[in-house]
């Protein structure tokens, strides 16, 4: 079975934000985790279960806000949907870490030609080619950990994002708002949580019109966040993270393999 079924669960405090979570195994246990096309890695919590896997070594893992070092553990067994790997190697967090989650990163991803269908909660993944998919146009850049990079066209503009199934809210960066201030409207601050667990003030902005994949994206709520510390740990500098805000407004395709990606089709709000 290629389906994967998404589990969304949305923001107690704004109904445009969301989680979006998948059900898997580690083993025989079955585990919760979130679908994080922004994380290079993917990790697991400190648990009952996992504290029995040996720690190989110790590794950085880069948060929005902050750097933590955590363990890198090699466990028998994970599945998730189609996916089914031995002897995988993964990040286990420390055991103080508070309000995180398990996570699916690109590690386990970047094999496969994924359509999201966010309009059904619903992914189909399919392993490398398959001759009967018509590949869309749109070249993708990935990072030196596969993370994906699409382009976000205003008016005179273009940036480049990050496309994250892990962040909740669309992040820009908050030297880009305050240089184009035409483009962004603030209505509140809010409180934002990166996946180390840290917490900061955020202001909300209604960023407004842009074109991604040839597709019209209306204005739409975005979280401004001071994206240096996160570009100061990659290649590939970024003006924004594109996240279920976002997301959740079109299906998409992301052919990891042969590096092309595409919008399939705007969703209908009404």
């Amino acid at each position: 079975m290629n389906e994967l079924k998404l589990i969304i669960k949305q923001d107690k405090e704004d109904i445009e934000a969301a989680e979006v979570l998948v059900d898997g195994f580690i083993d025989d246990n079955k585990y919760r985790f979130l679908l994080d096309t922004g994380a290079g890695s993917s990790s697991v919590k400190y648990d009952e279960h996992t504290f029995k896997y040996k720690s190989i070594k110790q590794q950085d893992t880069s948060g929005l806000f902050s750097t933590s070092k955590d363990d890198l553990i090699e466990i028998t067994n994970i599945e998730l949907g189609p996916i089914s790997k031995k002897n995988f190697m993964i990040t286990r967090m420390k055991a103080n870490k508070q309000n995180v989650h398990n996570l699916i990163g690109m590690d386990l991803l970047k094999d496969y030609c994924i359509h999201f269908y966010f309009d059904k909660n619903s992914v189909m993944l399919f392993y490398k080619d398959k001759s009967e998919f018509i590949y869309p146009q749109e070249n993708l850049t990935l990072g030196n950990k596969f993370h994906p990079y699409v382009d976000v066209h205003f008016e005179n503009h273009i940036s480049k994002a990050v496309w994250d199934t892990g962040a909740g809210m669309t992040i820009v960066d908050i030297n880009f708002i305050e240089n184009n201030p035409a483009l962004f409207q603030e209505v509140y601050k809010s409180t934002g949580t990166d996946s180390n667990g840290n917490s900061m003030e955020t202001p909300m902005c209604i960023m407004g019109t842009t074109t991604i994949g040839k597709c019209e994206f209306t204005p739409h709520k975005v979280a401004g966040v001071n994206l240096s510390h996160v570009n100061a740990t990659t290649e590939i500098p970024m003006d924004m993270i594109l996240g279920y805000s976002t997301l959740s407004k079109a299906n998409w395709l992301f052919d990891f393999p042969n590096r092309k990606w595409a919008v399939l089709n705007i969703i209908d709000s009404k």
